[in-house]
């Protein structure tokens, strides 16, 4: 089965754009499904040095978390092409009212490495999704980097040693990877864990989970938190 994707794939990269029927994002053979729930699915983007991907449909909002320096080639089928420097870390929002076909090419020297989080119709306003933006702000670690009626977006960075305390997601929200590292969790009520994280890796929680985070490690370590409203 893989042989035949891969075919696949390399006979599409020669025909012409307008040669090429879009494909659903989970049919794109670089979009592969990491994560998803009735909120959201998310996807780890990995294109190499000079490879592109089939054209391809959004239909949905979603939030981009770029894990390398790339420059990479956007095409839109039938119209626009723009050149990008992207930067490890930047956080993006794109809002979907129309669906949007398109293609991305590397045309760097170094991979192009991006979580891709789409937000699902049923992550609908809550009760709880209040406008007060300060929960994690208040938090050490936490920074607001992007905030608009559908998400909240903190970045997390912790120095070795260094701990967030307690704090309580409001909001449903996904937390991604931007560095590796080691992080103590502890979740009250429940037993501290260890992990290790590495690019890209997720973890999701539920509104009101109350949690800490210390980076155990000999590393700085950084994440991103995206909160749905």
């Amino acid at each position: 089965m893989n042989y035949f994707i891969t075919l696949l794939f390399s006979l599409t990269f020669f025909l012409p754009a307008s040669a090429q029927s879009p494909v659903p994002i989970e049919k794109e053979p670089r979009h592969p499904l990491k994560f998803e729930n009735q909120y959201v699915r998310v996807f780890n983007v990995f294109i190499p040095a000079g490879k592109t991907t089939l054209f391809h449909i959004h239909k949905n909002d979603g939030v981009g978390v770029r894990l390398t320096d790339a420059r990479i080639k956007d095409e839109t089928q039938g119209g626009a092409v723009e050149e990008i420097s992207v930067k490890r870390g930047v956080v993006s929002f794109a809002f979907r009212p129309n669906p949007l076909i398109h293609r991305v090419l590397n045309i760097g020297d170094t991979p192009f490495h991006n979580i891709f989080v789409e937000i699902l119709p049923s992550a609908k306003v809550s009760p709880d999704s209040s406008s007060d933006s300060s929960a994690l702000t208040d938090v050490a670690g936490y920074t607001l980097v992007l905030e608009n009626e559908r998400i909240r977006v903190f970045r997390l960075v912790l120095a070795p040693g260094q701990t967030t305390e307690f704090d309580t997601h409001k909001l449903r929200t996904l937390s991604v990877a931007v560095s590796q590292g080691k992080v103590a969790v502890e979740v009250m009520g429940k037993k501290r864990q260890k992990a290790k994280f590495k690019p890209g890796d997720t973890q999701w929680y539920e509104s009101g989970t109350k949690h800490s985070l210390k980076n155990i490690g000999s590393t700085t370590f950084e994440a991103v938190d995206i909160e749905l409203k």
